[in-house]
């Protein structure tokens, strides 16, 4: 009987140890807001180099990283930053999960719109 309760008190504390608040964002994070809007321009991005068929990765690599890089100057920002925060953000799934529906909401948006122009 004992083992028994010891044991249920040990799962209980160790479910409500994971229970977690979400993390303080670090300064210099770029704002989930802005996050989503870069992101839903670099997918856009991504996609339309995809299509595009080059037969060299290292071109489309090239171009690639040349329109992120204005997709940076659009938003104001550049990569050091979007790196950071994308690591930071990454490694939290409520923050991504918050990010990618704004994401999924914004492409939606630009669907009905026919607007599918990230840059």
């Amino acid at each position: 009987m004992i083992p028994r309760l010891l044991f249920s008190f040990l799962l209980l504390g160790a479910l409500l140890s994971g229970c977690k608040d979400e993390p303080q964002v670090p300064e210099g994070t770029l704002s989930e807001e802005k996050m989503s809007q870069i992101l839903t321009d670099i997918h856009l991005l991504e996609a339309r180099i995809g299509r595009l068929n080059m037969p060299s990765l290292d071109s489309s690599t090239v171009i690639t990283e040349y329109l992120k890089g204005k997709i940076f100057k659009k938003y104001g920002t550049d990569s050091v930053a979007y790196n950071r925060s994308y690591k930071f953000y990454s490694t939290n799934p409520a923050f991504m999960e918050r990010i990618y529906g704004e994401i999924v909401k914004e492409l939606e948006k630009r669907q009905k719109k026919k607007n599918y122009k990230g840059i």
